[in-house]
């Protein structure tokens, strides 16, 4: 808080603005040919030596032909066309042009007037660029002078420091990344001049020492994915470019911290401080490439760094439903997908968790289809991890995130049952996710946008958009300002066993601890093996007569061939209310969805998942 507090004075008095120039010097950079023949590399090289089996993909050369006509999905949800160079600089959605002369320091992230500043981040983290790499190997096109062209608008419209896109570190970094993707790629193109090569050297350094002077704001004032990327960047970046001022120093502490920040982050059990899915699918990218870029490089990171991948990867892929590749859409979701170099959907998690087994393991996942990304990240030479066949149980516990999946041929159980150290996303303490055959029968209704109505923002990241109980119409936890919870639920206990027709969880919370009262949330859930059935049992205790709201979240498939039976401790069946709400599958996009809400005085509540007779 106290850094907080000086940081946001520093920024107010000017004086932050000092230690990022607007129109910095030219730095002394290595010429084109002597990076060429440089031994410090991307993670991949020129196009000719991409080991990527040619795929004549109809929908990679669809999305690539879109994108070279400037028609872009944001978010991995949303189409917008961009035409004009100032583009970078115009929210898409609300149609505000970002004053590009003023120092990013006094742009704010939030606005009513401008908008969701992503909009704007998004087309400027260059993840665009994948798709048309993967044309042009795939297709054997040359759309080199295109990406340089793209390149090229951005810097004319992003004066150093300037305008919203240096609001971020970690947009800049993302961006640098992916510039340098696309320069390892077309390194031997015509297009590639010196003249050129010099310019996106200028803006990559300048923009790793804006990186470099705001490190400690997400170090120390945010500590979340945002603190990854630019740690790797650091490492990465002085790794790559050992003449440029300062780069030894960003080599080094940059590999340090990178490593602080996944042991502090991912927990020993590979759950992730965020409470997110798609967060900790990022973290996965980050992984992948830190691990790859170091070996490529002759170095190693520490071994934590390979402990708490793989288990992400265990954790993972025990959440992972067995037949669509999707994973619950818990917790925030905005649309993040850093490398994009798989034709699948975008929440299916396959091709991320394949390329950070291939980084480990040195080889794909068993069975698995989606090996391109893999292909491009590089395979580990010699096997940081070997795979353990006793981790493919079909109930797994992961105590120290407080989650417990049971995954079957057909089905995946999910539940989560968390004791907070860090901040929680959602008030969604024992929420459950239900899949079968592919299908998401009980499902989490996502998490929308970061700006929005208050409305909204109170549905999708409180009780009630969740598979959870509320009490007088209460969240768990009482709702702050932002992304802020007061009174965080806590689990008291998380217990899973097997035994000899089905599994079983028991999670219990202490919640609605703004009520001043120790009120004890107590559920258990059944699950029959090899029966898509299940039973959930709901107890409350330290009630004073408050009415009980147990919320139900099915999906279009589930209402149509699944029953859902709630009943009291005395057997008398609950009539359920049916509640308009809202689903968001995708960032920015949501659509009218109906929930179940039984009302209950009872504190004893049974709920029955099974097939219609």
């Amino acid at each position: 808080m106290q850094f907080r507090l000086r940081y946001e004075l520093s920024k107010r008095m000017g004086w932050l603005a000092k230690r990022f120039p607007v129109n910095p010097p030219k730095i002394q950079s290595i010429t084109l040919r002597d990076w060429k023949l440089s031994d410090r590399k991307w993670i991949w090289g020129h196009r000719n030596s991409i080991g990527v089996p040619l795929y004549l993909s109809p929908k990679l050369a669809q999305t690539a032909r879109n994108i070279l006509k400037g028609n872009l999905l944001l978010f991995n949800s949303l189409p917008y066309k961009f035409t004009k160079p100032e583009d970078w600089i115009i929210h898409p959605e609300t149609g505000y042009h970002y004053d590009n002369r003023k120092h990013w320091t006094t742009i704010p992230d939030m606005s009513p007037v401008a908008g969701d500043i992503k909009y704007v981040w998004e087309k400027s983290r260059f993840a665009y660029l994948h798709p048309v790499l993967r044309y042009d190997h795939h297709f054997e096109e040359d759309n080199a002078d295109w990406a340089f062209r793209e390149m090229e608008s951005w810097i004319s419209q992003n004066p150093i420091n300037c305008g919203p896109n240096y609001r971020c570190s970690q947009e800049i970094s993302l961006r640098c990344f992916n510039w340098m993707g696309a320069l390892s790629f077309y390194s031997d193109s015509a297009s590639l001049t010196e003249e050129r090569w010099q310019l996106f050297m200028h803006q990559v350094y300048w923009q790793i020492h804006h990186v470099f002077e705001n490190i400690q704001f997400s170090r120390i004032a945010v500590r979340n994915n945002h603190a990854i990327s630019e740690t790797l960047a650091l490492y990465i970046f002085g790794t790559m470019f050992p003449q440029w001022p300062n780069a030894a120093v960003w080599n080094a502490k940059g590999k340090a911290w990178f490593e602080e920040e996944i042991e502090y982050q991912v927990y020993p059990d590979g759950t992730y401080l965020q409470f997110s899915m798609n967060y900790h699918r990022v973290v996965v990218q980050l992984f992948t490439l830190a691990i790859r870029f170091a070996e490529v490089n002759g170095e190693r990171f520490s071994d934590v760094v390979y402990q708490r991948a793989h288990q992400s990867l265990r954790f993972l892929s025990a959440c992972q439903d067995p037949v669509s590749g999707k994973l619950p859409n818990y917790g925030y979701n905005d649309g993040a997908l850093f490398f994009q170099f798989s034709d699948s959907e975008y929440r299916n998690y396959s091709s991320q968790l394949n390329a950070l087994n291939a980084a480990l393991a040195g080889k794909n996942i068993k069975g698995v289809k989606e090996t391109e990304e893999a292909a491009w990240f590089g395979y580990a030479k010699s096997a940081y991890v070997t795979e353990d066949e006793t981790e493919k149980d079909e109930l797994q516990v992961f105590g120290s995130g407080g989650y417990v999946s049971i995954k079957e041929t057909e089905t995946l159980t999910f539940l989560r049952c968390g004791r907070h150290e860090d901040r929680p996303a959602q008030a969604d303490n024992l929420q459950i996710d239900i899949w079968h055959e592919g299908e998401n029968l009980i499902r989490d209704a996502g998490s929308y946008k970061y700006n929005s109505t208050e409305e909204d923002i109170r549905f999708f990241v409180g009780s009630r958009s969740h598979n959870v109980l509320m009490l007088n119409g209460m969240d768990q936890m009482q709702k702050g300002p932002r992304f802020v919870w007061l009174h965080w639920s806590q689990a008291i206990s998380l217990a899973a066993r097997e035994e000899p027709d089905h599994w079983k969880v028991t999670g219990e919370i202490m919640a609605f601890r703004q009520t001043g009262r120790n009120i004890v949330h107590r559920r258990e859930l059944i699950k029959r093996k090899d029966k898509p059935e299940w039973e959930v049992s709901d107890r409350i205790t330290g009630l004073k007569g408050e009415r009980v709201e147990i919320l139900w979240h099915p999906s279009e498939y589930c209402l149509e061939h699944f029953e859902i039976v709630v009943e009291e401790s005395d057997g008398k069946i609950l009539v359920p209310k049916t509640e308009i709400g809202w689903y968001s599958s995708l960032y920015g996009v949501k659509e009218e969805a109906p929930f179940w809400v039984y009302e209950t005085h009872s504190t004893k509540i049974k709920t029955t998942i099974r097939p219609k007779s």
